[in-house]
């Protein structure tokens, strides 16, 4: 997890959070996000932003999509964009998939959009990349798979976007929002 997630930009909340972004001719996609696509974020200078989903490997071969949680702070390679460059990214929902490979969407039961925790750095000139923080999972998700993204509740984003202290603790508390499968 997380491997893909759905973001719908004709939703009014989504919309909302994302107050302020200009486009231009940026293309970004809208509906199931792979990874590698170009997808808004909001960073620390509370103007969103578009990046794109994956860090480069150091080998080349590939991206790194996701960072866990419980090490994120120790690795070298996401240690230092966790403590200067947290991130957050608006999603609908995301996918977990059965052992006979049915896709299952995992949405807030309120409906809201979800704001999955992140760290983002620039790897080239004007270009920004994110990978996505996952933690251990918990019901109902960790019935599909055992990683669950970070989950932000829209009145934290400026402490998880600016108190390091609260990310940090973030990191290991339970996910706080209920989650609802929806076979696809």
């Amino acid at each position: 997890m997380c491997g893909r997630f759905f973001i719908d930009f004709e939703d009014k909340n989504i919309q909302n959070l994302l107050y302020g972004l200009k486009a231009n001719n940026t293309r970004f996609s809208s509906g199931d996000v792979y990874p590698s696509a170009v997808v808004p974020m909001l960073a620390q200078h509370k103007t969103p932003l578009f990046a794109r989903w994956g860090y480069e490997r150091f080998d080349k071969k590939g991206l790194l999509i996701n960072a866990r949680s419980e090490t994120v702070t120790q690795k070298p390679t996401f240690r230092k964009d966790f403590f200067e460059r947290r991130c957050l990214i608006p999603a609908n929902g995301f996918y977990e998939w059965t052992e006979d490979k049915q896709k299952v969407f995992f949405q807030r039961e309120d409906r809201l959009p979800l704001l999955l925790g992140g760290i983002y750095r620039n790897e080239k000139i004007g270009e920004a990349s994110f990978v996505i923080l996952t933690k251990e999972a918990t019901p109902p998700v960790d019935a599909f798979h055992d990683r669950i993204p970070i989950l932000v509740e829209p009145n934290d984003i400026e402490k998880w976007l600016r108190d390091i202290s609260f990310a940090a603790d973030t990191l290991s508390s339970p996910c706080k929002q209920a989650l609802l499968p929806v076979a696809d």
